[in-house]
């Protein structure tokens, strides 16, 4: 697996952010933290969860308990997005989009750092 998909997402979501598409921003930056998330695991050689809360838990028990918290939030707001009758307003999805982009920019920093690419 690699983070082109992860990366690709992100921007997606930076594009629907600009052009008021906030439900599919607010799905598309959850979708790419949570490949992000995947790749670490798969990294680590460890069994990605199917279920994301599950998944959550285990980016928790591994110490990437921000990554944890952001994936939560995100995927709360994705189910408000993709299966709510609410919309996700420009504010929600602005910081979606902002927080899962500084983190995962943080955490690739960190990778690079120890040579985890």
């Amino acid at each position: 697996m690699s983070l082109s998909k992860a990366e690709k997402l992100m921007r997606e979501a930076v594009k629907d952010l600009e052009i008021g598409s906030y439900n599919k921003a607010a799905s598309a930056a959850y979708f790419s933290l949570r490949m992000f998330s995947e790749f670490i695991l798969l990294k680590g050689k460890l069994t990605i969860p199917r279920r994301d809360d599950k998944l959550a838990n285990l980016i928790e028990n591994i110490g990437l308990r921000e990554l944890a918290e952001t994936l939560r939030y995100l995927y709360d707001l994705r189910k408000k997005a993709d299966y709510s009758s609410q919309e996700v307003n420009d504010l929600e999805a602005g910081e979606a989009v902002s927080q899962a982009s500084k983190l995962l920019e943080k955490i690739k920093q960190i990778l690079d750092s120890i040579n985890l690419w």
